[in-house]
């Protein structure tokens, strides 16, 4: 083809002990190489055993417009065979990242889902070539055969005029979020509100003995600080200005960002140290600025600052009503005083009158015919519901949570919402498994009190009927169901209206969105319906 580059290549020697041994003689050798094509304003960079050289690079060359390059070979009805999304949740109760494989994904992929994740990895097939795409490292692979020097050039100089011309022509990928520049939502006028940090990569060394924390005097948290410390994190931060809270205590430190980046300032994370295998030591703060794992969202719940990168879900608003009709406010949950009002008396026979627990199964509960309380211990839910008996059974798995005033922050939300899609998976359990929880609790009584914990069934071979009266049923219903009457749905369609009319909402709505999205997003994946018991 006769394309003129300019091109830099190193190759060197690399002698070390196998990454799988440890404390040997034993050496490998490797050939290490970076070969660098410039042609005209693109750098491809082709390497083995060699860090990434990009980073040096950053400052003066930047990475393809992401849009554009999801969209590579769009407009050739390309057949994509594999995708790895993140999801954009600010919950820590929910799959992080998945991978679907088909021979052709093309329409079979929920709107649903792909509307709420990030595509950071896929293989695509267009004729007889098959690309495999990085979109956050620029990393273009093709599975072909070996090539002389020359061939590889055209291919580099090929794919380079491909991402310049490509439109975003691609249907599949136009599910997905898009993404956006952090300076331009800024530059929109919005904040950012709130922030969930993932450390449980840290959180595993320490468990697994790798790693340990010491504070700033030098020594070592115990097992209770760290607990505390891990705990609290795993709620989401509140951003409002240069104030951060988590749980109600306020942090100090602050929230700055760059271009593309958010930066986390806070001097708990940075007085707490890291050390790996007795050498590598780190600060928290500087391993969260620096490998950034976390999310963040701003005052428009249509944007999401996720792994380095933001990106917005334009199909947010238009699903207000359809997030507003989850809302069942059809129960009466006046005169609650507590969630199951401990200590109990031994000779309850039932949950108090005022309490949640006996709300939920006085109304909801009392047109299923067997109704198993599992609060405490391993619970699957508080109460799991089955309703054997009509043409199209079902079983609801509900989840309930008592506040004593009105509250429309994530933090309640939250916990009931970590909760129910922690247990997700139980509605798809084997029936071994039921059997399991009945003979290990389900058939004593509550605690220390005569309430039993299954009332409907006398015995396993009951429930064992019920449950298989669901299970043989491909049209049975499987439901999770969120008791909250803390919230209020007027209120909450008042607010959520706003959105629709496109004025802003209060702040902490906007998380109380992403958490609900996440709901129905997660029980959808699971061909689950999804609930919300409220106040009207």
């Amino acid at each position: 083809m006769g394309n003129q580059v300019i091109y830099s290549i190193v190759s060197y020697k690399i002698e070390a002990e196998p990454s799988f041994l440890e404390g040997t003689s034993i050496k490998e050798q490797k050939y290490a190489y970076l070969l660098l094509i410039e042609c005209d304003d693109a750098l491809a960079i082709l390497k083995k055993y060699v860090d990434s050289p990009e980073k040096i690079f950053s400052s003066f060359i930047d990475e393809f417009d992401y849009e554009k390059f999801c969209h590579f070979h769009g407009d050739k009805k390309p057949e994509y065979e594999r995708v790895t999304m993140k999801n954009m949740s600010i919950s820590n109760a929910v799959i992080r990242s998945r991978s679907l494989e088909a021979k052709s994904l093309n329409g079979i992929v929920s709107s649903n889902s792909s509307s709420r994740s990030i595509p950071s990895n896929f293989r695509m097939k267009v004729g007889a070539d098959s690309y495999t795409l990085t979109p956050s490292t620029s990393r273009v692979s093709h599975r072909d055969k070996k090539s002389a020097f020359d061939g590889l050039v055209d291919w580099v100089v090929e794919i380079k005029e491909e991402i310049k011309a490509t439109t975003n022509q691609s249907e599949f990928l136009r599910n997905f979020a898009s993404p956006i520049c952090l300076k331009d939502i800024i530059g929109l006028g919005h904040k950012i509100v709130a922030i969930l940090i993932d450390l449980t990569e840290i959180e595993n060394k320490f468990l697994n003995g790798v790693a340990v924390l010491t504070k700033a005097d030098g020594s070592q948290l115990n097992g209770g600080e760290i607990n505390r410390f891990f705990n609290q994190l795993k709620s989401p931060i509140l951003v409002d200005g240069n104030l951060m809270k988590v749980k109600g205590t306020t942090l100090s430190g602050k929230v700055s960002y760059s271009k593309k980046l958010i930066t986390i300032r806070n001097k708990l994370l940075d007085s707490i140290s890291v050390t790996e295998n007795g050498s590598d030591t780190y600060s928290i703060g500087s391993y969260i600025n620096k490998e950034k794992p976390f999310s963040a969202v701003f005052d428009s719940p249509n944007y999401s600052y996720y792994s380095k990168s933001c990106f917005e879900d334009k199909h947010l608003v238009n699903n207000i009503q359809s997030i507003l009709n989850i809302f069942d406010d059809s129960y009466n949950f006046t005169g609650i005083a507590s969630e199951k009002e401990k200590p109990h008396t031994v000779n309850l026979t039932r949950f108090p009158a005022n309490s949640l627990f006996r709300k939920v199964e006085d109304q909801y509960c009392v047109s299923h015919n067997i109704v198993i309380c599992d609060d405490m211990n391993d619970e699957w839910a508080d109460h799991i519901a089955i309703d054997s008996n009509s043409a199209i059974p079902s079983i609801s798995f509900i989840h309930s949570k008592f506040i004593k005033k009105d509250t429309y922050g994530a933090s309640a939300f939250h916990d009931v919402v970590a909760q129910a899609l922690k247990n997700i998976g139980r509605t798809q359990a084997e029936k071994q498994l039921f059997k399991n929880k009945y003979d290990n609790e389900w058939h004593k009584n509550y605690e220390n009190t005569n309430i039993s914990r299954v009332t409907g069934a006398n015995n396993w071979q009951d429930l064992e009927v019920a449950l298989d009266a669901v299970n043989q049923n491909p049209n049975s219903i499987k439901k999770i169901v969120l008791a909250t009457p803390f919230l209020s749905k007027a209120k909450l369609a008042g607010e959520l209206n706003k959105l629709a009319l496109g004025q802003k909402c209060k702040p902490h709505y906007v998380q109380l969105i992403w958490l609900i999205n996440t709901f129905i997003s997660s029980c959808k994946d699971f061909g689950v319906q999804a609930h919300i018991l409220c106040k009207p």
